[in-house]
């Protein structure tokens, strides 16, 4: 589900990139440690004095070998010592020896700290209001800046306060049970309390200062409306304002508001056009209906930019999610002007939304109330959006209607979208009509990238770039995968991910990689080396890229274990060849029972629990050497089930020699009955043995250490926020729990099997 972006998600993108670019400094050469009691928390009245003594304290003896570094560090002791015309003249001094080098975090701290330690000084010469010489300090250091530059800049000056004190705290905390802290340490408390404190004396004078260095830069039309056949659709469009020359055209499709870069693009020497979907403006009003219009709308005002004065008569679209689709969406009309396409984990209606291998999510009913009717529900005030939700999904789960009633449990009435959704479980011609044909897929000649992610950002993506090059083998596409999820993958990695560390290498700027990329199709511009080939992984605990032409090598072996069926307490094992004396691993679920429902689902994608609820778990012997492995999880399994149908849920781990879990990628949830065709239902045969072949929509990359053991856990899908499928035959969105009637119970005998791709390329 993609959710609308909040000024807090784009701040955080912002600080993730500033992590991701920061340098390994330097420690000092000498220990000590400073004494300190910190205050209750960081709007403590005595806060401010605490940290100026500490800054006191450490700035005489503060040495460091590198003397950019030095003095990047030393304007901040000097800032929140209180000594800010030396602040200043440090700052200035590191941008002069930094200069004609790239800009890169040192160069913008020294601006960043410049324009601060500037206005104190002048306020401190009893000449101006802060306020007055904040804003001459930041026009004397921002506007000789480039484009790029300058949004750089202020992208790090939005950063709230807030994304800074919960840090402050914890440290404040920390500290306060030790009473004093080691130098490193002491000094980058001093620069967290510089950042929070600074940003609550001019984060409020910074969307007036914002918008006016905008206009001198560029210019901006906020709603301009585009004929299409029928109707209008409305645009919001920056183009740079210092040149006249016509230029290439950066273009979103899109139903969020959130999601307008044009900006953004306009920083990169592009002009920058936001489309909203027919019945959306760009101040987030009107009512859309998804999916039915977009590729020919999206094409029209391709032709429509083409024609413009401003226009060389390029268009390259973007898009994340919903925008990553529409896309798509026009790629397959061929539009002229339309020279290449650069997506985000698209979505693909009817592979993985408003279902995943066939399985409803609730979350679709969030997602058109928030993005397709533009009225996001009302909650009480001391509530999440996420908390409100969570309680509408077990208020379903305690009921006892048919999922055809999902919408009117969750919002209250009827949706005519979600109805219409709901008639079309199967991959038909419904879904099908909005995605490109296979002779579609056939004629799509521009350069096509995309980025995915292991952690439910994928499927779309690998839908999308599998079907292309099946049906034009030679196509120009290229697809980046890596340790993501849908949020991380849009707004930024960060260090860590839902409990996993990523490795170094893979805390890449996606959004910015995609520019790249674009500078290299529409400029000629150096080729980004992350996308050296076809398709592009980041191995998992390797701290390692891979460049590989295809996703699926013949030349790779298949890591294939067996499940061993012979009677045992779980966890089962894993076998390089199928158990002997028959025998079977058996599950029975009470489909009814719903007395987990106050019992929250992992998210974390490292645990030390397995979390087996309604599962088995499958662990083979320990690895006798490092394994690197590489693709989608496939498997057979040779089973008796109860009922005529059944929901399963996969999921991998490496279980480390620690005793840790590592989640492999996301569980993959599907319907048995669709397993072997999306649009074709074929129902099992109760209480016979049969074979049902499976392929996860799912992809990962990891190297497994010596000693490691690889967990396969088999879940049935009994989850709040899904659909439950009783198994009784009919339309799943018809049962109930009345249909549960008796526990689902399956087998699985000694043929089943599971395999993924092993080896370096």
């Amino acid at each position: 589900m993609r959710h609308r972006e909040s000024t807090f998600s784009r701040a955080r993108r912002v600080l993730t990139r500033l992590v991701l670019a920061l340098p390994v400094w330097s420690t000092w050469s000498w220990a000590a440690d400073f004494g300190f009691r910190p205050p209750r928390d960081p709007d403590d009245a005595t806060a401010a004095d605490l940290m100026r003594d500490l800054a006191e304290r450490i700035l005489p003896v503060y040495q460091e070998a590198d003397t950019d570094v030095f003095l990047a560090n030393l304007t901040a002791l000097q800032i929140v010592s209180g000594a800010y015309r030396a602040a200043s003249d440090s700052s200035g001094s590191l941008r002069s020896r930094r200069q004609g080098k790239p800009f890169d975090d040192l160069v913008q701290r020294a601006i960043l700290d410049g324009i601060y330690a500037r206005a104190r000084a002048l306020e401190a010469d009893g000449r101006l209001g802060f306020a007055e010489a904040y804003a001459r300090a930041f026009q004397e250091l921002v506007s000789p800046l480039d484009n790029l530059q300058a949004q750089a800049i202020m992208s790090r000056l939005e950063i709230p306060a807030a994304a800074y004190r919960e840090p402050l705290r914890q440290a404040f905390d920390l500290w306060r049970a030790k009473g004093s802290l080691p130098e490193a340490d002491a000094l980058a408390l001093v620069r967290t309390w510089h950042s929070y404190q600074s940003r609550r004396s001019f984060g409020a004078l910074l969307p007036e200062l914002f918008a006016a260095e905008n206009r001198a830069r560029y210019v901006a039309e906020g709603d301009v409306t585009i004929p299409v056949r029928g109707g209008v659709i409305h645009a919001s469009l920056v183009r740079p304002g210092r040149t006249s020359d016509a230029l290439p055209t950066l273009l979103r499709f899109t139903l969020d508001p959130a999601e307008d870069d044009a900006q953004r693009s306009a920083a990169k020497g592009y002009v920058g056009v936001t489309a909203y979907v027919r019945g959306r403006t760009p101040d987030g009003n009107g009512a859309v209906w998804p999916f039915v219009r977009d590729g020919e709308d999206a094409a029209a005002v391709i032709d429509w930019i083409a024609r413009q004065a401003w226009s060389d008569g390029r268009v390259c679209m973007i898009g994340d999610g919903y925008s990553g689709y529409a896309a798509w969406a026009a790629a397959r009309l061929r539009p002229a002007a339309l020279k290449a396409i650069a997506t985000i984990a698209p979505m693909a209606p009817g592979i993985d939304f408003p279902m995943a291998g066939q399985i409803f999510r609730n979350a679709m009913v969030r997602w058109a109330q928030e993005h397709a009717n533009a009225e996001p529900l009302r909650a009480d005030a001391d509530a999440s959006p996420d908390a409100t939700w969570q309680a509408l999904d077990a208020r379903w789960y305690r009921g006892n209607r048919p999922y055809w009633d999902i919408d009117r449990v969750l919002i209250g009435k009827r949706s005519r979208l979600i109805r219409t959704w709901l008639t079309h479980p199967s991959h038909d011609r419904y879904w099908q009509k909005f995605l490109p044909s296979a002779q579609q897929f056939a004629r799509i000649d521009i350069p096509v990238l995309s980025f995915a992610g292991y952690y439910g950002a994928d499927a779309g993506a690998l839908y999308f770039h599998d079907e292309h090059r099946r049906n034009r083998p030679q196509a120009d596409t290229t697809l980046l995968l890596g340790p993501y999820d849908a949020a991380s993958i849009r707004l930024g990695t960060a260090p860590t991910l839902r409990g996993y560390t990523l490795d170094p290498v893979a805390r890449v700027d996606l959004p910015e990689l995609r520019l790249q990329w674009l500078d290299h199709v529409l400029k000629g511009a150096n080729k980004p080396s992350l996308l050296m080939d076809r398709v592009n992984y980041q191995v998992m605990g390797a701290d390692q890229w891979r460049h590989v032409p295809t996703r699926d090598a013949p030349q790779r072996t298949g890591l294939r274990f067996y499940l061993d069926t012979r009677e045992r307490d779980d966890p089962h094992r894993l076998l390089a060849s199928p158990s002997e004396g028959g025998g079977s691993a058996r599950l029975s679920v009470d489909l009814a029972d719903r007395r987990d429902v106050r019992i929250p689902w992992p998210d974390a994608l490292r645990v030390k629990q397995l979390p087996t609820r309604n599962g088995l778990s499958f662990v083979s012997e320990p690895l006798s050497e490092d394994i690197e492995i590489f693709g989608s999880l496939r498997g057979v399994f040779d089973i008796t089930p109860s009922r005529q149908d059944v929901d399963f849920s996969v999921s991998l781990y490496e279980q480390t020699d620690s005793g840790e879990y590592q989640l492999l990628f996301d569980p993959y949830d599907f319907r048995a009955s669709y397993a072997g065709h999306r649009v074709r239902r074929r129902l099992l045969r109760a209480g016979e043995r049969q074979l049902l072949a499976f392929t996860a929509e799912r992809v990962t990359a990891r190297r497994l250490a010596a000693g490691s053991r690889i967990v396969l856990l088999i879940a049935l899908n009994k989850r709040p926020d899904r659909q439950i499928n009783y198994g009784s035959g009919k339309d799943v969105n018809s049962e109930t729990v009345a249909d549960a009637k008796w526990p689902v119970r399956v087998r699985w005998h000694a043929r089943s099997y599971i395999e993924i791709q092993t080896g370096k390329p």
